[in-house]
């Protein structure tokens, strides 16, 4: 629901409207210039083109600026009453979903959406996820290690990391196909085409394990079948 100081400023923007148009500027010059004065509650391009349309024709002294009144069921539903009582849901059930607040107070999915979201500052994010759960002891024995490491660089410096051997697993294919992009080659304009066929990687595949340092692999090994 608009605040009287919304509708002063929109107001105020119109009657800037109506002295620009008159002096014959384009709506895009008079959006440009209403943009460095009233920065992020200037209005969009379209409301000075069509302002800027109505107020064209119009003399000064006959112009109105005011919104016209019209019919229908005012919006209320965006006052205090409904964003406590939506604040209150949210609090309540996390997980609640809009179509379900919309249903208890009786309104609108857009106007549930619009308290939840803009008036109140929700946002339904997902859980952070994390590959293991941490125990106290576990996460007091990671401190341990990582102080332990950090005081062994600060006695030996690069040395230390020299020293360290990591690997890793993964799934190979017993063999990849030749991509489009590896199969290319200098030929002349005149030469024939090379047609490649299509060839899927195999199904069959193996545990590779590696293991490497700074200085890159120091071994590699694959998983034999027993």
């Amino acid at each position: 629901m608009a605040t009287s100081s919304t509708l002063d400023v929109r107001l105020k923007q119109r009657a800037v409207i109506e002295f620009l148009t008159l002096e014959k500027a384009t709506p895009i010059d008079i959006h440009r210039r209403m943009k460095i004065v009233y920065g992020e509650t200037c209005v969009d391009v379209s409301t000075v083109r069509r302002w800027s349309k109505e107020l064209a024709g119009t003399s000064p002294t006959e112009a109105d600026l005011h919104d016209k009144a019209r019919c229908g069921r005012p919006n209320t539903v965006n006052d205090i009453q409904h964003q406590e009582r939506v604040d209150e849901i949210v609090q309540a059930n996390r997980r609640i979903k809009v179509r379900e607040i919309s249903e208890m107070l009786g309104i609108s999915t857009g106007s549930a959406q619009f308290i939840i979201h803009d008036v109140l500052g929700y946002r339904k994010l997902c859980a952070r996820w994390v590959p293991h759960m941490l125990s106290p002891e576990l996460k007091l024995n990671r401190s341990r290690v990582s102080q332990e490491l950090l005081a062994r660089y600060t006695d030996e410096g690069e040395a230390f990391l020299r020293r360290i051997v990591t690997g890793d697993e993964t799934w190979v294919h017993h063999y990849d196909p030749e991509n489009k992009k590896q199969s290319k080659e200098y030929r002349h304009i005149g030469s024939p085409c090379r047609k490649k066929f299509k060839v899927v990687p195999s199904a069959k595949k193996v545990l590779m394990t590696v293991f490497w340092d700074c200085d890159g692999l120091v071994h590699i090994e694959f998983l034999k079948k027993t």
